[in-house]
């Protein structure tokens, strides 16, 4: 039977549509109602998982982290009131410089350009009674691109 092409979900922000259409995201889990393959991160079963996809205009010297957020605390797995605005760390595990800190956006998106290695991407939030916290290595190669789907480690 042929593989049917990955679908997009109806509300896809900007970067993940871009990433979509140029193919720079793989497939991974499947629609429970339609048995279809769906993009990275778009289940849960991709939590906590990466993957590196090329640049469109690489660095010699660097890369580039997106992430998305997701959660299993809701049916929709990137409900806003678990990903969105969620503080994190980014910090170099190989020197150990000084982390950057950022927060994720209303979608629960996050885009840092970063030198090559591998880094730590440490989470912390309070959304309503939930305390959210996970980290995950990732890592980081010269004019790649590093697709992040991390769970946001909410429990009550």
């Amino acid at each position: 039977m042929p593989r049917l092409p990955c679908p997009a979900p109806p509300a896809l922000s900007r970067r993940a549509l871009a990433l979509l259409l140029v193919g720079t995201a793989g497939c991974g889990g499947k629609d429970d109602e339609t048995d279809i393959e769906l993009p990275f991160c778009f289940t849960f079963d991709d939590a906590d998982s990466y993957e590196l996809d090329d640049l469109d205009e690489p660095d010699p010297a660097s890369g580039e982290i997106w992430g998305r957020l997701v959660t299993d605390e809701s049916d929709d797995v990137d409900d806003p009131s678990y990903v969105a605005f969620v503080e994190y760390t980014l910090e170099n595990v190989d020197v150990q410089g000084a982390p950057q800190l950022g927060e994720t956006d209303e979608e629960g998106e996050l885009t840092e350009r970063v030198g090559a290695g591998t880094w730590l991407l440490q989470l912390s939030a309070r959304k309503g009674s939930y305390t959210c916290a996970n980290e995950l290595e990732l890592v980081v190669e010269p004019g790649k691109l590093t697709v992040a789907c991390v769970d946001v480690g909410c429990e009550q």
